[in-house]
Order: C-alpha cells, then structure tokens, then sequence
C-alpha cells in the first residue's frame, strides 16, 4: 500500500497562474493548422477557423505541468495532435494513447490538455471527443 497523500502534495507542478490569455484562430488572418508551443501554457486557444483546424502540440518532454486550453467557436472539427502521447483514457484501456484527439464539430466544444514530461491528458469538457492512433 502507498503513502497516505497530504495537503498540497503534487506530482507535476502546475503554475500559480494557470490561465495566461487568449490566442483566437479565425478565417481572415490564420490556418488551418496551428503550432502549440511549450511557452504556450496556459492560454485559452478559440478557433474560428472556417475548417477543420489541428493545434499540434509541442513535444510531451517539454510540457512537464503545462496546460493548454482549447474550445471551438464554430461547428468544424477541433484536432489536437501530440504524436503518440495522448491519454485519452485509463491505463487498462484498449488503445488509450492516441495521437491525436478531435472535437465532432460542435458549436462551443473545449478540452484542456495537461502534459507531465511524457504523456499529455486530456480532459474533455463538452462535446463529442474522439481519439485516433
């Protein structure tokens, strides 16, 4: 049996400051697809894109306790793209890392994205989401 778990005790840091802004993706002045950056971390990704849009994450080592926010303000296909190193589910799942995830094209979808240094978590807030190896 582990270690009885104590206040504040954590794993991976996350910053004191989780949400830093907003980055919006729209159809006159951005693309269809959209480079992440570990220096990214805690800003909110809104994609106005008039098409399906993948966000490729940036490299999981990099990413140890950061978190990306992303949401859709249109009905097209939201991908998030992060090689072979997205939890999608438990770890007695069939087929639980992915490489990428898609939001079904749904008006005001969202997930965050948590990386620990070498997977990246998602959390799916709502919507449909999907994943693909």
């Amino acid at each position: 049996m582990g270690t009885t778990r104590v206040q504040g005790q954590r794993d991976v840091a996350l910053s004191m400051l989780p949400f830093r802004g907003i980055s919006i993706n729209d159809a006159t002045s951005n693309t269809a697809a959209v480079t992440v950056y570990a220096s990214d971390s805690g800003i909110l990704f809104i994609n106005k894109f008039a098409s399906t849009t993948t966000y490729t994450l940036p490299a999981v080592a990099d990413c140890e306790g950061k978190i990306f926010f992303f949401m859709s303000y249109v009905a097209n296909d939201l991908v998030i793209a992060g090689a072979t190193s997205v939890m999608v589910g438990g770890e007695t799942s069939a087929g639980i890392v992915g490489a990428t995830v898609t939001g079904g094209g749904t008006i005001g979808i969202w997930c965050a994205i948590i990386g620990d240094g070498t997977n990246y978590f998602a959390l799916p807030g709502t919507g449909t989401w999907t994943y693909s190896t």
